[in-house]
């Protein structure tokens, strides 16, 4: 999953076994499967997985031409084809870590979603070992899985916005999720896409609803919905929508400026532990990242048709 949403050759996870025991491989995919060493171990400050564990820092890392990579988990000549690796501390002493044959391949955006990912892990980690809700985990997992589908069958944005948000109502258990953008003057908001289709108006100002606080105010809202408040709406009164007791609007950032808010909505109380603040952080980070390049594609495209 982590290889697919990176588009990286190798995806590896190294945890130790033991407090003081070396980062073992635990886990991978990797195009060049039958060159990895399996179950290999690294110790801290032993390359550049190994400058991560000794550190406990993300690195970003573009392999000069000249230069091995260091990177001490390819069994052959492989590890000389790659130019580009990308890592992050996983807390317990592990490493995730990406490369990529590509030059200059990995951008500081994609080194902060990594972390989220990171960060991700452990939670994941402590749910599993505990066997407490192990069914919630698995379907994060597979929620990360399904996102990074989409994206490689990307074939436009409209499209891929109203499978992506079906999947966030299936996954997360929502009866509305809706992404809105900001106009490119600035002075309203509209609805880019919605599950499912059911409001009229598309277009809100910034005042009367939860979306247009989260545009001016640009922080998150998580009302779970359990306290006896007064609901406000969505986007506005008389916006066709039923008023939702528990809500959840993430302004999502483009160049650190907010550009859209992601809206998820249900009708009966939620329960907001901190693994669902998690997976809804780095799946709006995901989005944030790929609205940059579907951005850049377009003005690609623009350029060549004049």
């Amino acid at each position: 999953m982590t290889a697919s949403t990176f588009d990286a050759h190798s995806a590896l996870l190294f945890m130790p076994e033991s407090e003081n025991s070396p980062a073992k491989l635990i886990s991978f995919f990797s195009m060049s499967e039958k060159s990895i060493q399996q179950g290999v171990q690294i110790s801290q400050g032993k390359g550049l997985v190994g400058w991560i564990l000794k550190n406990k820092q993300p690195l970003l890392y573009q392999i000069p031409e000249e230069n091995r990579a260091n990177l001490g988990y390819y069994s052959d000549e492989t590890e000389d084809s790659i130019h580009s690796f990308m890592g992050t501390f996983v807390s317990g002493n592990g490493a995730l870590c990406l490369d990529s044959k590509k030059h200059n391949f990995f951008s500081d955006n994609q080194q902060k979603l990594l972390d989220l990912y990171g960060k991700l892990l452990p939670q994941l980690f402590a749910i599993v070992q505990k066997s407490f809700q192990a069914t919630t985990v698995e379907q994060y997992f597979q929620l990360l899985e399904h996102v990074a589908d989409l994206k490689k069958n990307y074939n436009g944005w409209s499209p891929y916005l109203r499978k992506l948000l079906q999947l966030l109502s299936v996954s997360l258990g929502f009866e509305y999720v809706a992404f809105t953008s900001l106009s490119e003057k600035k002075e309203h908001y509209y609805i880019d896409g919605e599950y499912p289709s059911i409001t009229a108006k598309k277009e809100f100002s910034f005042s009367g609803g939860l979306v247009g606080w989260v545009y001016k105010n640009e922080e998150i809202i998580q009302n779970d919905g359990k306290d006896a408040v007064r609901n406000l709406p969505l986007y506005a009164k008389n916006d066709d929508l039923p008023v939702f007791p528990a809500t959840v609007c993430i302004p999502v950032r483009v160049e650190k400026n907010i550009a859209a808010v992601l809206c998820l909505a249900s009708s009966s109380p939620k329960e907001f532990n901190s693994d669902f603040k998690i997976i809804t952080r780095v799946i709006s980070e995901d989005l944030a990242q790929f609205l940059e390049i579907v951005a850049l594609r377009y003005r690609v495209q623009k350029y060549k048709n004049k």
